[in-house]
């Protein structure tokens, strides 16, 4: 879900000091998680209207106590207060309410496993066009992070568990970093970047341009947040034939699991 797609927090929180006057900043809203990024505390959620103050919509809420998002996952119902200010807004007192569960439809064009990728063309770190049919033959590992990520345990990890995996494993697989911040991260940032994990082409690419059909085939989400991202960050392999093999969820998966999963690939005759 491209960034573009969901109002941003800053602009709705101008909205609500405008609506809101001198009334109290405090509002009670419930509604649908979308996605979750539990290590940058923040949330998508599909609300209802807030009286006349706030419609409906789908926006990224940050969350004041990180343990608040334990047990949670697209599709369950939740409510919770948000607290508004003059410059921030901060989600309180999460807490799963009453109801089934909703079925929250994967992104538009999410593939499978077993199903092969769809046709799209991306810019590697020294500019080249890049098409998943480019990487056919060679197993490759994919995952989502964007260079102004803040927080340790969540681009930087994956960043860091594929340059473990690439020492492991050689030139056998192709690793492939896909950024959800495309507007900064072009193939010069992208280059920085990259020499800072000592990745070099083709043995590992971070790939910037129009991202959405890539992200949304392999079911990542990802939403603007004050100037941040938050993503739900998606791993996969993909085996020589160009078809989904294995995708893991999140940033807490170790490092012998995704590479059990790119073994089983190239153990298969090529």
């Amino acid at each position: 879900m491209p960034p573009s797609q969901i109002p941003t927090r800053r602009a709705v929180l101008m909205a609500l000091v405008l609506a809101l006057g001198s009334q109290a900043k405090t509002l009670h809203l419930d509604g649908i998680v979308v996605a979750l990024d539990p290590l940058a505390r923040t949330i998508l959620v599909a609300h209802r209207p807030v009286g006349n103050t706030m419609p409906a919509m789908t926006m990224p809420f940050r969350v004041e106590n990180r343990a608040e998002l334990d047990g949670l996952y697209p599709g369950v119902r939740i409510e919770f207060d948000l607290a508004v200010g003059n410059r921030t807004s901060i989600a309180r007192n999460l807490h799963r309410t009453a109801g089934p569960d909703v079925v929250i439809p994967p992104p538009r064009g999410q593939r499978n496993i077993g199903d092969p990728l769809p046709d799209f063309s991306l810019l590697d770190q020294n500019g080249h066009s890049v098409r998943p049919s480019d990487l056919r033959g060679r197993v490759v590992a994919l995952n989502f992070l964007y260079t102004r990520c803040p927080l340790p345990d969540v681009c930087p990890r994956l960043a860091a568990n594929f340059a473990t995996l690439r020492k492991r494993l050689g030139p056998g697989v192709v690793f492939v970093s896909i950024t959800v911040d495309p507007d900064f991260d072009t193939p010069p940032v992208l280059a920085d970047y990259a020499r800072r994990w000592g990745a070099s082409a083709p043995g590992w690419l971070f790939l910037t341009g129009d991202v959405s059909k890539a992200a949304s085939s392999l079911g990542e989400v990802y939403w603007t947040d004050e100037g941040a991202i938050g993503h739900n960050s998606t791993t996969s392999v993909i085996g020589r034939d160009g078809r989904l093999a294995a995708r893991l969820d999140g940033t807490g998966w170790r490092v012998d699991q995704l590479q059990r999963l790119i073994e089983k690939e190239l153990e298969k005759p090529e």
